[in-house]
């Protein structure tokens, strides 16, 4: 009996052990936070938070809530650093990954206000160089496609923006676009492509004479009294900034990603809760504290193209009008997430950033909002890094199963070898061209594997390992692996036929 509850004991902690970065990180550890809620909307707001946190797997996220020219509710939950169990607090910094884009595009519309832009200029007028081809003809793409995504320029150019930390990564991100064949006729058909954001900070910099940074930092965030939103990294980013992370094996790890300077007027803008609260009030006219135009603000919300019914996307802002007219926009990065939205009528907004690139932050940010109207969350939530990290495990799984079987088969076969239970049956032409068949299906089929990414997204295997879980990565391997193993087997077999 003893001897039962010391194994339950063992298990126990076994399993507590295994668990336990299973387990929601939805704690609460900010000393500034700010509840004016109902006791009822901070019930309902904190539960479906720590749920989907639990269900996502997310370290951390920052919570803020305003109305009108108040904030309502600030929040940091779980952690900034698991490993020192650091927690998020409202001025941990996030990267604001797409959300970003809309600082861009102020920035673009204050050029055009000062008259040293037109939004139907084309983008070649400020970029001589920058050539891309329509059916094999040269297109000229306008400043104002580039802002609304009708460019015509490919989703899958994403896979092309360089890894760089150099003065000059703006100016190499732009240029992998040279000669590149548009998807569709400028001006015809939205297409999101994140490229095309940095094709106007390029434009920002040949206008300004300035670095895209310098001309933002000094245009719009100081002007917005925005004194926690950052372009560069120096002490107080390093001090507060949450360590980003990515799903992988069923829970976070700690993931450094690769520095993407040029992609920054469209992902890399970094800021915390408190600025967002602000910037909402921006938005929605409610923050007395910006001297930044107004106007801009208001001509930033109008949007040019019909995507769906009441769906349109304006200046770095999707906005919805099928009932009320809801701006947003969702935003991820390799190891970040966030997603802003607000109603510029009720003058409600809600802004979310976590440590970590998941489907689920949207979802809480979409479902908050949707607390606050008296509505219920209900939609399922398909997270792409946490299926793929699934689906890698499982093929994990039986592709480690083949190997062991295979390699315990090959292992028999050598042994009968040695035991003349096998002997060596030399081959002929036909057999020789079998054995080269073979070989050549294996081959293929080793190809097709490697161009899968490429097939269905039109990015490379390295994009994959950026963005995505590292399983997929070990499975690739696995997979791999276990099937020249079993060729190994075959091969060897085909010569050293069992004696009858």
């Amino acid at each position: 009996m003893r001897k039962t509850n010391r194994s339950l004991i063992f298990l126990s902690i076994f399993l507590s052990i295994i668990l336990l970065p299973l387990k929601s990180y939805a704690l609460s550890n900010d000393n500034n936070e700010i509840n004016q809620l109902s006791d009822n909307d901070r019930f309902k707001i904190e539960e479906f938070i720590d749920k989907q946190m639990e269900k996502g797997k997310i370290p951390g996220i920052s919570v803020v809530v305003v109305q009108g020219d108040k904030t309502i509710y600030q929040k940091g939950l779980g952690y900034s650093d698991i490993k020192s169990q650091k927690p998020v607090t409202s001025k941990s910094l996030f990267e604001l990954c797409s959300n970003s884009k809309a600082f861009t595009a102020l920035g673009i519309l204050n050029l055009q206000k000062n008259r040293l832009i037109k939004l139907d200029d084309p983008a070649i007028k400020y970029i001589p160089w920058l050539e891309m081809k329509y059916q094999g003809k040269v297109a000229l793409i306008t400043i104002e496609e580039l802002l609304y995504h009708t460019s015509g320029i490919p989703e899958k150019t994403i896979n092309k923006i360089p890894i760089s930390n150099d003065d000059k990564a703006l100016e190499e991100t732009v240029k992998t676009l040279i000669n590149v064949e548009l998807d569709s006729e400028p001006g015809k058909r939205f297409q999101y492509a994140t490229i095309n954001y940095d094709v106007l900070g390029l434009i920002i910099e040949k206008v300004t004479g300035v670095t895209y940074e310098k001309y933002l930092e000094e245009s719009i965030i100081k002007p917005m009294g925005l004194n926690n939103t950052y372009l560069y990294k120096n002490e107080t980013v390093n001090e507060y900034m949450a360590q980003g992370y990515k799903i992988e094996f069923l829970k976070p790890r700690l993931y450094d990603a690769p520095v993407y300077r040029g992609n920054q007027p469209a992902g890399y803008i970094i800021s915390n809760a408190e600025d967002m609260a602000k910037w909402l009030k921006i938005q929605m006219g409610t923050f007395d504290g910006s001297k930044f135009n107004k106007d801009l603000i208001e001509d930033s919300h109008k949007p040019k193209k019909e995507l769906n019914s009441g769906l349109y996307y304006a200046s770095g802002w999707y906005v919805h009008t099928k009932d009320d007219v809801v701006i947003y926009h969702p935003g991820s990065n390799p190891n970040y997430s966030s997603f802003i939205v607000y109603n510029p009528e009720k003058k409600i907004g809600v802004a979310v950033l976590s440590n970590i690139n998941s489907s689920y932050v949207s979802a809480i940010g979409d479902g908050i909002y949707g607390i606050l109207q008296g509505k219920d969350y209900n939609r399922n939530i398909m997270d792409s890094n946490k299926s793929a990290d699934v689906i890698s495990i499982l093929i994990i799984c039986i592709a480690n199963l083949m190997l062991l079987i295979t390699l315990y088969f090959i292992h028999k076969a050598f042994r009968q070898i040695l035991r003349k239970e096998r002997k060596y049956h030399k081959k002929g032409i036909k057999g020789i061209l079998k054995i080269s068949f073979s070989l050549i299906i294996i081959i293929g089929l080793s190809c097709c594997l490697y161009l899968i990414p490429y097939i269905f997204k039109g990015v490379s295997w390295e994009f994959v390992y950026i963005w995505y879980p590292k399983s997929i990565k070990i499975a690739l391997y696995f997979v791999y692996t276990s099937i020249w193993v079993l060729y190994t087997y075959l091969f060897i077999t085909s010569f050293y036929k069992k004696v009858s």
